[in-house]
């Protein structure tokens, strides 16, 4: 009787033992969705800093085209507000605009494909934590000196 007292005690530091391992592997497997996401995050900021510089640039390139037109043609002695003067000058901010949404179009989208992964990502730590809990839930069922009549049981639902 003793014997059997001493293996059942063993099984259940097994079951515990096994739980706790299962909980240190949700624990690992949280930390590192926690970095994934933090890296994520990071990446966001990076494309809109990318974003925001290349608008800078192009900004920059726009006042030095106008100023440079205007100088042309004040050197020629043409008003820079009306004729093909300010046709030229329309055109070159109709270009900087329609880059620019261009731009923004571009960071909506790889924005939106850093959304996704971090989504996916999140599903994927759903599913591999339950996974490890049915998992675990399994192997204490089996273990219980019932299992027999429970694995019967199983195979009878799931048939």
């Amino acid at each position: 009787m003793s014997m059997q007292l001493f293996l059942l005690g063993m099984q259940a530091v097994g079951a515990i033992s096994d739980a706790a391992g299962t909980r240190d592997q949700i624990k690992v497997g949280r930390a590192g969705a926690e970095l994934e996401q933090a890296q994520i995050e990071f990446r966001l900021e990076q494309e809109r800093a990318a974003s925001s510089e290349n608008s800078l640039a192009a900004m920059q390139a726009l006042r030095q085209n106008l100023a440079t037109q205007q100088a042309i043609f004040a050197a020629r002695g043409t008003s820079g507000k009306a004729g093909s003067a300010a046709t030229i000058a329309n055109k070159s901010v109709q270009n900087f605009s329609a880059d620019e949404r261009t731009r923004r179009m571009n960071l909506l989208s790889r924005e939106a494909g850093l959304r996704a992964t971090q989504t996916l990502s999140g599903m994927h730590q759903l599913t591999s934590e339950t996974q490890l809990g049915q998992a675990l839930t399994g192997r204490l069922v089996d273990q219980m000196p019932i299992s027999e009549g429970l694995t019967g049981l199983r195979n009878r639902f799931n048939a």
